[in-house]
């Protein structure tokens, strides 16, 4: 099955420190014919530095939508990729920019949206655990500093540059994050409940697994209504 629907996924900045990034953000992304931004700052506002920065991208930063949180920011997608450079000790599959590109090709038909954290400190454990796949742009070994405009123009070149259109696909009905979160939130209920964290500082790292392992299985909506379905039984 092929279809010629223009494919644009959403590029999602978590608390962007300097206003002069996310009009350069705008500017990448309209320079790659990217549209869709979402701000995770609470009150976010364009100001005139922003502006100013994104060199005539007025209407990125116009229809940006603003988030309090990162669950409200990704609840309609399906795909959530998180950009990092940092090692990190999670059992989630890590891949270079050209092979995660390539793998977010093949969900044309989804909304699949690039997580990009904050510039000083990145994205934490528990942000990359609600994401699907890390993206790791390939830099110099002995000097990892890109800022968080000139990452989202690299993503945003590679996007671009994808011929899309000859990509072949098969339409499921890939669950949304806003159900998977519901089902994060029943199963930990269920869990504490049954007293399965028995050793109450391993909480936290424990249920940020599970929620991986789940995010791996890229679940179906009817898969996801089944396993809903089994906890909340067991929990009787």
């Amino acid at each position: 099955m092929k279809s010629n629907k223009k494919f644009s996924p959403v590029i999602i900045l978590l608390e962007p420190q300097l206003e002069e990034n996310i009009g350069a953000v705008a500017r990448a992304m309209l320079n790659f014919n990217l549209h869709n931004l979402r701000i995770i700052k609470k009150k976010w506002l364009p100001s005139k530095i922003s502006f100013k920065t994104s060199a005539k991208a007025d209407e990125i930063l116009k229809n940006t939508q603003v988030f309090e949180n990162l669950d409200e920011a990704i609840n309609d997608l399906q795909y959530i990729y998180a950009t990092s450079n940092r090692k990190r000790d999670l059992n989630i599959d890590v891949v270079n920019l050209k092979q995660g590109i390539k793998i977010i090709s093949n969900y044309k038909n989804y909304k699949v949206g690039i997580l990009f954290g904050p510039e000083r400190s990145g994205l934490t454990n528990e942000h990359i655990a609600l994401c699907d796949k890390i993206i790791e742009i390939p830099l110099n070994k002995n000097f990892k500093s890109l800022n968080l405009a000139q990452s989202v123009l690299l993503v945003a070149y590679e996007l671009f540059n994808l011929n899309l259109s000859k990509i072949n696909f098969v339409k499921i009905k890939k669950t949304k994050k806003k159900d998977l979160l519901i089902f994060f939130n029943v199963l930990q209920n269920y869990l504490e409940k049954g007293n399965f964290f028995k050793i109450k500082e391993k909480k936290k790292n424990m249920m940020r697994n599970i929620k991986i392992i789940f995010n791996k299985a890229e679940l179906t909506e009817k898969e996801l209504k089944i396993l809903l379905g089994i906890v909340k039984n067991l929990g009787k």
